[in-house]
């Protein structure tokens, strides 16, 4: 069984259901592409590709992907929408992806909420759950704090309870706040390169975010709650598990734990079972990653359909497939194993 675990879904037509003047607009550019428009800006444009489900079925054919799974386009759901529009985009998005995919077994569906009014949030992630969506997207923390944030221990509460997987994916930044879009915010950073947002952002972000779910006791509050963290690439794991677990034992941290009545229940490396890195195809030292990560929980992604450095489909399958020193087992881990855990689907025969 092999899941793609990247890939983005946006279908416009669900703004039909939206009833509030300020979700935009959409124009079409040509006969492939439309354009969306929202208090006088352009979003972004998106091809058919985006949303046309048989287009998708042929492309992983073309890759070899049993399923795939589908995630909210980011930057059309920042945050920072109206606090009125947030929650109606949410049900309208998560009402329409769960019925296109109602008899289409081959998708699973990641719900997105609008979490700064966590008490509609909540009440979303039920309802999705009750769809038939079978994890949910966020895009990090939100009013300047990180993913460990006490303001969304409700959500991971609900989460855990569904058996629903949180997936991470920010929009593209290096780790200075949580507001998800540092083009606009922060952008100082990245001048004069800003497709660094994108290559170092991922990674340095995970890391910081990674560190704090386990130094701040939140997994130990929410053990069975799963956390993948998508697009940034798998190299930088083993650093940081190794960088963590020294980290533990340093008097800094002691006296962290101390002063707060902080007492972890296990090693920081023994956390990454609750989390899955989506690594990239073209890493070609992913052999050396598992190495170090014996009991990994590495995902892969196409990017379907994306145009960005980092996209690796038509070939996903094929790359992981010929990489070196990467043996059967750990390869179909990869490329399906660990996703049927992640979502908690049943295991299947290595003949299926």
């Amino acid at each position: 069984m092999k899941i793609d675990c990247e890939s983005y879904y946006w279908p416009v037509d669900f703004l039909e259901r939206v009833d509030h003047p300020g979700k935009g607009r959409i124009e079409r550019e040509d006969a492939s592409t439309v354009i969306y428009y929202r208090d006088g800006e352009l979003i972004q444009r998106f091809r058919s590709t985006r949303w046309d489900l048989d287009m998708r079925k042929a492309a992983m054919n073309q890759e070899g992907f049993d399923a795939q799974l589908l995630l909210p386009d980011p930057l059309p759901f920042l945050y920072e929408i109206n606090h009125n529009l947030g929650p109606l985009m949410a049900t309208a998005y998560n009402t329409y992806l769960a019925g296109a995919i109602a008899h289409q077994p081959r998708f699973i569906g990641a719900a997105w909420l609008y979490l700064p009014d966590m008490d509609e949030a909540l009440a979303e992630l039920q309802r999705a759950a009750s769809l038939g969506l079978g994890a949910v997207k966020i895009n990090g923390g939100f009013a300047d704090e990180d993913i460990d944030g006490e303001e969304l221990w409700p959500l991971y509460e609900a989460a855990e309870s569904l058996d629903l997987p949180i997936l991470l994916q920010p929009i593209e930044r290096v780790f200075e706040d949580q507001t998800g879009h540092p083009w606009l915010i922060g952008a100082d950073r990245y001048a004069g390169m800003r497709f660094l947002a994108s290559s170092l952002g991922f990674p340095f972000t995970y890391m910081q975010s990674i560190a704090r779910l386990i130094f701040s006791g939140t997994l130990d509050r929410f053990p069975n709650l799963r956390f993948a963290f998508l697009k940034g690439g798998a190299g930088w794991v083993p650093y940081l598990r190794e960088r963590l677990d020294r980290q533990a034992e340093h008097r800094a941290f002691r006296s962290y734990v101390m002063k707060r009545g902080l007492k972890l229940r296990r090693k920081p490396s023994e956390y990454f079972d609750q989390l899955y890195i989506a690594a990239g195809a073209d890493e070609s030292y992913l052999a050396d990653v598992v190495k170090r990560w014996p009991d990994h929980r590495l995902i892969v992604g196409s990017g379907y359909d994306s145009t960005e450095a980092g996209a690796t489909w038509p070939d996903t399958v094929s790359r992981i497939v010929a990489l070196p020193d990467l043996a059967a087992v750990e390869r179909d881990a990869i490329l399906g194993g660990n996703a049927l855990r992640l979502f908690g689907l049943p295991p299947v025969p290595h003949e299926a």
